[in-house]
């Protein structure tokens, strides 16, 4: 059975319980409405220990120009280019500045993908929330078969398959940081001032569901590793291809497609993109792993959806 108890900051902060959960994990999944500097910098460096042994890290936060900061996005847009295990989303909508609408607060840990904590309550990713306001949080332990855990990784699940998410880079962040420091002397719109609608616009170019509006394919890196999958296992579903020969073969299609990426970082990026797409672990699902999502064999193939997924653009 899964045990549950309720934790408030004025006695136990959730940053000190949550620094403690994840001094013991190996994967972190979190979704919050808003996130700061100062909350970023509590968890920070359990992130960063997690993610230099190659664990799992996957963060969604909302995005309203007045609370969530972009030095905050900064470093989670560097972390993200720095480690393959890591994903990390933005619920970008102008309209939030008046409708709120992205407000989950969960987060979840595992150091095995059997056991896991979850946290879900009322704290954000924020100094005040993790410290100093008044907050009440649930803390349910269990095995992901179990209700209510089992459903907390549904929902988070069902996060990443937002259409309204933006993958940031460092270049994502500077134009935040211009709407954020724009935005905090506007009234609360619908829609952004028409002056700011351009730039807002590039911010957005990224949605992570944008449908395909050309025939140029592969262009992006999950486009070169599902093809690289489809190339080392010819008609054969029952295949696997190796990690190391996935990197090789992503990275010659990128190089022959004439794509700048930063070879230096490259591999880290496909293990990436291979982790956030991996059945059972969100994303896209277009991968399959060895041993399924807790499989540390490094090889993997195409799903059904991954298949399908290429033959679309053969």
């Amino acid at each position: 059975m899964p045990e549950a108890t309720v934790v408030e900051n004025q006695r136990e902060p959730l940053g000190d319980l949550l620094t403690k959960e994840l001094n013991d994990a190996d994967a972190f999944y979190a979704a919050s409405a808003f996130l700061n500097s100062g909350g970023l910098a509590i968890i920070e460096p359990s992130l960063r220990r997690i993610l230099d042994y190659e664990g799992e890290v996957s963060i969604v936060h909302g995005a309203d120009f007045r609370i969530t900061d972009p030095d905050a996005v900064r470093s989670l847009a560097a972390l993200k280019a720095r480690y393959g295990t890591m994903s990390y989303f933005v619920h970008c909508d102008w309209s939030l500045l008046a409708r709120q609408a992205f407000h989950p607060k969960l987060y979840i840990t595992t150091a095995d993908y059997q056991r896991y904590c979850a946290i879900v309550g009322s704290s954000n990713l924020t100094l005040g929330g993790l410290r100093s306001n008044v907050e009440v949080n649930a803390v349910i332990r269990g095995d992901d078969s179990e209700e209510p855990v089992r459903r907390c990784l549904d929902i988070f699940d069902s996060i990443l398959a937002s259409t309204a998410l933006v993958e940031p880079d460092l270049e994502f962040a500077e134009k935040y940081a211009y709407l954020y420091e724009r935005a905090g002397d506007l009234p609360l719109t619908e829609e952004p001032p028409s002056d700011l609608a351009p730039l807002y616009e590039e911010l957005t170019a990224l949605w992570r569901k944008e449908p395909k509006t050309d025939a140029v394919w592969p262009r992006t890196q999950v486009d070169f590793v599902a093809q690289a999958i489809a190339n080392l296992t010819p008609d054969d579903v029952e295949m696997y291809a190796h990690l190391s020969d996935i990197y090789s073969e992503a990275e010659r299609l990128a190089r022959s497609a004439g794509v700048a990426y930063d070879w230096s970082t490259f591999e880290n990026s496909v293990r990436g993109r291979l982790n956030e797409n991996t059945l059972g672990l969100g994303g896209q699902d277009l991968f399959e792993r060895r041993g399924g999502p807790s499989g540390r064999f490094g090889e993997y193939r195409l799903s059904r959806k991954g298949t399908d997924y290429v033959e679309h653009w053969r």
